[in-house]
């Protein structure tokens, strides 16, 4: 199918930046021609998404020289010349959250359970109603309005887009979820005064989807029969040590699909114009995430930060989860970062000194504008600073449906990190924000930073053509965005105290030693399509990945693949210490950046006395390698990327599954599609099931899942 796919045009249209991609056959692949960017349209003076669509599509015409556009309409299909195109994919997140409200029975098991699937799509949560609140209304319920009154009032006040009902374990409570029906079919009741005077009664149908206990379905039907378009899915908590969230996930993504996605303006113009189905950036996003984990047999975590909303997007062989945060952004999403948070959780991560009332003016104004770019060194410092915080509020509560600390793949994405004028700013605020608190397993995580935005176009690309979507992710996602490798020493240190030393061999070329310190964040360059072997030495009481304490780690003779920041060694612990006096500690995050490469010369706003006191950063000795250690144990070639080693002690550990065993794709989708027989099967899986068909069973690798 690749072979006769031709130019497509992928387009993201995001509430601030909208993105275009132009894929074309190369050689018989398809691959990246060109791409542009433009402010989105979707608000005035224009009110239609189309229009900053057919602007990124002329950009790119005049880049590549070939005429896509005559007369403002699209050319198709595709002509000998290679002008026009053969088809057009839709993506956005620009068309708002979808309003919910949460009713259960309790607050602490179904209600987070409920709260776990709503962040699979662009939700805001609006209401959580559980019945166990009520036990401590008691004595309000006496002096005034009861608490089903209060809270059907509370209801009629939100208008929520869609209510979930969820509640009560498989054979258990049935009367209570029952309550819980009756609760929402009140809030159906609309009373009026007409023209007349006359006092009318009208019912006002909202989407309901009712996930819990089977025993209940009945009556929850017909309490809501005539009051609400009810959805029946399975229950979100079978049981107090299981949760079934996708199929409510899968409800929640078709409901915002035929609620919210029509209200983005030019919507129509692009659905005839597309040749699929418009779907969502986190969707797409998560069927890629997947599939990558799935091909390369790979912990990966994907972390999207966007102006509006943020998301993260976990997957191992068999496991997937994510946590979508739709009011939670760099810009339109600001409110949602810093509502509830001191102003000290955003200057902490300053280097540029700032007053509190300054930052408070700063704040405010980002979110009276919020389609303004950084402009300067300070606004771009305070930019990164709320990226940390978004992304640290997602990954918490990622982590509080799933313990995901033992990715060993970071792809970065998002404007705010692919625009950052150096790439070790967005690798700082990335291992500043997502810590995993020293619990990791993995000793070694591969970084990438899609300055392109592939992971969207590669999962949009899947509905229309998995060939095409599999090469683009190998051959323009993969092969060119590699970031850094990210060593990250686990254990406690007084700072300045030796942490590790570490000593990097390169394939035709000289050998790098260095000694990283506790508190420091120090890298070995290793240029891009250059590889070496890694050999590093903790200190006591510092382990590495699952290793024991002081265990030495060593990699093959070309494991360690080249990228733009090399080999990063971060031993500053988990969390960061960072320092409690400010100024010290804005000269120690300069420091840091300066050590990735991000900034350069001495602290240029700070006292010259603290700068003295700091630490220079090192640079990389290139000689005097360390001595080879006592009895060195040879990799085995079946070791995976998974399987770090220990050096010294005599064996090989395992740092991940614990078989080891390699499962096909046709095992994977046919477990897929006996958890999906009775359901109906979502578009995403259909996706994915497709991009399975396109690739063979992975092969062995060495170590750290590169090719022997």
């Amino acid at each position: 199918m690749a072979e006769t796919l031709g130019a497509v045009l992928v387009a993201e249209i995001g509430t601030q930046i909208t993105r275009v991609t132009l894929i074309d056959q190369v050689d018989g692949e398809s691959r990246l021609i060109g791409r542009a960017e433009t402010p989105s349209s979707i608000e005035l003076p224009f009110q239609n998404a189309l229009y900053s669509v057919l602007e990124a599509v002329a950009q790119i015409s005049e880049a590549t020289g070939r005429l896509l556009l005559r007369e403002g309409q699209l050319i198709t299909p595709q002509t000998s010349e290679r002008d026009g195109i053969n088809g057009l994919v839709v993506t956005t997140s620009a068309a708002g959250p979808l309003a919910l409200v949460i009713t259960a029975i309790a607050g602490d098991v179904s209600a987070r359970s409920a709260i776990h699937a709503s962040r699979s799509t662009y939700t805001s949560l609006l209401q959580v109603v559980t019945l166990d609140d009520a036990v401590g209304h008691v004595a309000a319920e006496r002096s005034e309005q009861s608490w089903i009154e209060r809270q059907v009032q509370t209801l009629l006040s939100l208008k929520p887009d869609a209510i979930l009902i969820t509640g009560g374990l498989e054979g258990g409570a049935v009367d209570a979820v029952n309550r819980l029906a009756h609760i929402v079919g009140l809030t159906a009741l609309r009373i009026s005064v007409d023209s007349s005077g006359q006092q009318r009664q009208d019912l006002a149908a909202r989407p309901v989807i009712y996930a819990g206990n089977s025993n209940a379905r009945e009556p929850v039907v017909e309490a809501l029969s005539d009051r609400a378009e009810i959805s029946v899915v399975e229950n979100l908590r079978p049981a107090l040590d299981r949760e079934r969230l996708e199929p409510t996930q899968q409800e929640l993504s078709r409901l915002y699909e035929r609620l919210i996605l029509p209200r983005l303006s030019g919507i129509a113009a692009l659905r005839r114009m597309s040749n699929t189905a418009i779907r969502t950036v986190c969707d797409v996003q998560g069927l890629m995430t997947r599939f990558l984990a799935e091909r390369y047999q790979r912990r990966v975590l994907v972390a999207d930060v966007g102006a509006a909303a943020s998301s993260l997007f976990y997957a191992a062989p068999g496991v997937y989860h994510l946590a979508t945060l739709a009011s939670c952004g760099v810009s339109y999403g600001l409110s949602g970062v810093i509502s509830g948070n001191e102003l000290t959780d955003l200057s902490r991560w300053l280097h540029v000194p700032i007053t509190d009332e300054d930052l408070r003016h700063r704040l405010l104004n980002r979110q009276i504008r919020p389609q303004l770019l950084p402009a300067s060194a300070a606004d771009l410092d305070l930019e990164l600073a709320v990226a940390r915080e978004a992304m640290t509020q997602t990954f918490n509560a990622l982590r509080d449906e799933y313990a995901a600390d033992d990715y060993d793949w970071l792809i970065l994405s998002g404007g705010v990190l692919a625009h950052v004028p150096h790439p070790g700013m967005a690798l700082l605020a990335a291992l500043d924000a997502l810590q995993n608190a020293g619990t990791s397993t993995q000793a070694l995580c591969d970084v990438h930073l899609d300055t392109l935005g592939l992971v969207q176009v590669s999962g949009a690309l899947a509905s229309l053509d998995p060939d095409a979507a599999v090469c683009v992710a190998d051959r323009d996602l993969l092969m060119n965005t590699p970031l850094a490798t990210v060593l990250t020493p686990i254990g406690a240190g007084q700072e300045g105290d030796v942490a590790v030393e570490v000593e990097l061999q390169t394939i035709g070329g000289s050998t790098q030693t260095l000694t990283v310190r506790h508190g420091e964040i120090l890298r070995l360059p290793l240029a891009p399509r250059r590889r070496g072997r890694l050999q590093v030495r903790p200190a006591a009481g510092v382990r590495l990945g699952n290793n024991e304490p002081g265990a030495e780690l060593a990699t093959d003779a070309d494991a360690m693949r080249g990228s733009a920041l090399g080999i990063v060694i971060d031993a500053r612990g988990r969390p960061p210490a960072l320092a409690e006096d400010p100024a010290r500690r804005r000269v120690q995050i300069w420091r840091w950046l300066s050590a990735l490469g991000a900034v350069k010369g001495p602290y240029p706003y700070g006292d010259p006395q603290i700068e003295e006191e700091a630490a220079p950063t090192r640079e990389p000795a290139t000689h005097a390698p360390l001595p080879p250690p006592p009895e060195p144990v040879r990799v085995p070639a079946e070791v995976t990327r998974e399987q770090p080693v220990i050096v010294g002690g005599g064996e090989v550990v395992s740092g991940g599954q614990s078989s080891g065993k390699r499962i096909s794709l046709a095992d994977l989708a046919a477990q897929e599609q006996a958890q999906a027989q009775s359901r109906e099967e979502h578009p995403i899986d259909r996706g994915l099931d497709a991009l399975r068909q396109t690739v063979e069973p992975p092969k062995k690798r060495g170590l750290f899942g590169k090719r022997k």
